[in-house]
């Protein structure tokens, strides 16, 4: 039996409520509870722009393990929450409406613990349980604690502690216990909220574009182009959201936007083309040079650097340009269809360069050449070099 199982099973009220989402975290908990004995009942909340999909997995998996399911349509408060709002994401908005309804509801009943999905890749949550635990001299453990959303200033019924099940488990290794039980989750398909790191699926609403203040049309629009796109991205296995009401897309990994706008324009929707083209087809190295010599300054070398630099590269320059105050200085080369600068900083003793180049410019492109020129220029091993 599990540690925060004991601890359960062992208080004074071990009757559990989850608040299930229906995605993969909460779904592992809601199977981890049952195998540990523990009495559990599930929550759901629902408006009405979101996905049926994980309310459809929400349905099976309490129905296959015999768990007491209870949705609970919020769409009132959730739109009395977030009309009118202009930075993006509300999630943070919502979240708060939704946990007070939880909490008028946790009052109608008599549970002892709240179980939540959170894992090992909820950083931000684990931190705020950390310092929680520090401030209060808590008990240490992650998996059971009273830190609910105390920073949002809602806080739980006097003698109710809330249960992370999976607090120390990755998302990686969730999808490999689900696997071992045979569940399959269903996904959106949509990009999450933080695209390219750790994401989480939600409501379209999250893809609602910065300083566009939220309406019900809005709303409207982002359940129409989401659940569109998402249709797509689960057919061809990757992940896709639109951002309304520019339309810009983003694909999860990245090279399906063309063929998920086309779908889009298929389905009879208006895309933007322009905002979603990628107007700079060029190429960037950059460096980082974290100590430079003070003698470059003193005999002016970093001239030499410069159009050393720019000769080896074989870039046929049509101007070069200097900026000089006090320690600071920079440098401009310019080429057919290339840029080279340079920005030496002899106050902080580093050196910063940047190329930017298109195919049919005029250098010696290959990266290794980049590479090898700041250690043949500045004589040192400790800089960084990257490229798009």
């Amino acid at each position: 039996m599990k540690e925060w199982a004991k601890i359960v099973l062992e208080s004074k009220n071990p009757k559990v409520l989850l608040m299930l989402s229906g995605g993969k975290d909460s779904i592992a908990t809601a199977i981890l509870l049952k195998e540990n004995n523990i009495n559990v009942e599930a929550i759901h909340f629902i408006h009405a722009w979101g996905s049926s999909i994980p309310t459809n997995e929400a349905k099976r998996i309490c129905s296959e393990y015999s768990i007491p399911l209870k949705i609970v349509d919020f769409t009132a408060e959730f739109c009395s929450s977030i009309l009118g709002y202009t930075g993006g994401r509300p999630c943070l908005l919502c979240k708060k409406e939704m946990y007070k309804k939880l909490l008028s509801i946790i009052c109608e009943k008599d549970y002892g613990w709240l179980a939540i999905g959170d894992n090992a890749d909820d950083r931000t949550t684990i931190a705020r349980i950390k310092n929680y635990i520090l401030d209060s001299s808590a008990n240490k453990s992650l998996e059971c604690t009273s830190y609910f959303g105390s920073e949002m200033g809602i806080k739980l019924p006097d003698g109710m502690r809330v249960l992370r099940p999976i607090i120390h488990m990755k998302a990686i290794e969730v999808e490999s216990f689900l696997a071992r039980k045979h569940v399959k989750v269903r996904r959106i398909n949509s990009t999450g909220d933080k695209y390219f790191e750790y994401h989480r699926e939600g409501c379209p609403i999250q893809f609602a574009d910065l300083g566009v203040p939220l309406t019900t049309s809005i709303f409207n629009k982002l359940k129409v182009y989401n659940e569109a796109v998402t249709e797509y991205a689960r057919e061809n296995h990757f992940l896709a959201s639109v951002h309304i009401p520019s339309t810009f897309v983003v694909t999860v990994p990245k090279g399906y936007e063309e063929k998920s706008l086309q779908y889009l324009i298929s389905r009879g929707l208006d895309v933007n083309l322009e905002i979603n083209r990628q107007k700079n087809e060029g190429k960037m190295y950059f460096a980082y040079i974290k100590n430079i010599s003070a003698e470059l300054l003193k005999s002016r070398m970093y001239k030499k650097i410069v159009s050393r630099m720019s000769e080896r590269l074989e870039i046929k320059c049509i101007k070069d340009e200097y900026s000089i105050a006090d320690k600071l200085i920079s440098a401009d080369v310019t080429g057919l269809g290339v840029h080279l600068s340079f920005f030496f900083d002899f106050v902080n003793m580093r050196a910063m360069i940047h190329l930017e180049f298109y195919d049919d410019s005029s250098l010696r492109r290959e990266f290794g050449i980049f590479d090898n020129l700041i250690v043949e220029l500045f004589h040192t091993r400790d800089y960084i070099v990257a490229h798009n």
